[in-house]
């Protein structure tokens, strides 16, 4: 077999970024690795693994396009040749509590808590800080600071409710079988805001309208009622409404409902005669960017660190094998074949 065919080879049998940690691995040096699945994430997870690292130690995060392809990347390696703290994958949970199966019990394998990581963002104290520090809303008293707590709260409120008939109604799709693109679901027509305040949209008032608006975004037809409100009441017995709401979905509400709050400070504190003039421009577009690195690292996901890189990267740690220099270059080959494809 000449060389051009085991490029090839390599290339249908391994995962591209199975390939790409190939070509960035060293095991001399001072980096632990992790696999994430969009290539946003790392915006996420990069700053939290720093934080958790010893100084002079550095994460490489390789995106692998979607969760099938950490899980597929974890299944090639050969882990007499790693260590499993050094090596780690990060997948969302999304809706396996209700479709499909869960992924099992991994010692290098994170799964979100909830649907997913970026629904770690929907807290309060994110909230105050995004407006503080982003929007430069400062100076708020104690009386402020719990009418914005009210605020958040009730909108949060709105949100899991206007939400819960679009969620039900995905989770019986993907029980039939069917995938639709849920970046496709529009939802803010949805929501409505009047001095910071959410509500929902007139023309979607009823959890019918809400779950045919996500129908007709996708090209579907719509669940009956009655099979859409049987699902909606196990997912709100499951947590869902707290727990399994679509992350993108979350970000988003988040982003509008600081906007929306920004904008109506002169209504919402005295103080204020105008918005104040904003740090650094909010949007969708740069959400991930603005809002990662003011999440707060989830307890499950500190212990993960502490059980892998953190106690690989301690002194008395041993660094693994090199990568043979044949299956070095497959991947250096393979990863520039896919480039090219």
């Amino acid at each position: 077999m000449d060389m051009l065919q085991l490029h090839a080879e390599a290339l249908q049998s391994t995962a591209t970024a199975y390939h790409e940690f190939l070509l960035r691995y060293r095991a001399s040096d001072s980096v632990v690795y992790g696999f994430v699945e969009g290539k946003e994430d790392p915006m996420f997870y990069r700053g939290l693994i720093e934080q958790a690292l010893p100084a002079g130690w550095e994460v490489e995060l390789i995106p692998s396009g979607n969760r099938d392809n950490v899980l597929s990347s974890l299944a090639e390696f050969d882990w007499t040749k790693y260590s499993k703290k050094r090596i780690c994958f990060f997948v969302d949970r999304d809706l396996t509590e209700f479709v499909g199966t869960k992924s099992q019990a991994i010692e290098n394998l994170y799964v979100t808590d909830n649907y997913s990581i970026e629904n770690e963002a929907m807290t309060f104290g994110t909230y105050r800080r995004i407006l503080e520090e982003v929007f430069n809303v400062g100076g708020l008293k104690p009386g402020d600071i719990e009418k914005l707590k009210d605020i958040f709260e009730k909108n949060l409120s709105l949100f899991q409710k206007g939400l819960h008939p679009i969620m039900a109604q995905i989770i019986i799709w993907q029980r039939a079988g069917l995938r639709p693109t849920l970046n496709d679901i529009d939802i803010r027509p949805l929501f409505e805001f009047t001095d910071g305040l959410a509500k929902i949209s007139p023309a979607f008032q009823t959890s019918n309208s809400r779950a045919a608006h996500a129908a007709g975004c996708v090209g579907l037809a719509p669940s009956s009622e009655g099979d859409r409100l049987a699902v909606e009441s196990e997912f709100e017995e499951k947590q869902g409404l707290t727990r399994f709401i679509r992350g993108k979905y979350t970000l988003w509400f988040l982003v509008e409902s600081v906007t929306k709050a920004h904008q109506s400070v002169p209504k919402l504190f005295p103080a204020f005669t105008a918005p104040p003039k904003v740090r650094i421009t909010l949007g969708q577009k740069n959400a991930m960017v603005v809002v990662a690195p003011r999440v707060r690292c989830p307890q499950s996901l500190k212990e993960f660190f502490s059980s892998g890189f953190v106690a690989f990267s301690s002194p008395r740690t041993e660094v693994s094998a090199a990568v043979p220099w044949r299956e070095r270059m497959t991947s250096w080959a393979a990863a520039l074949f896919s480039r090219l494809a």
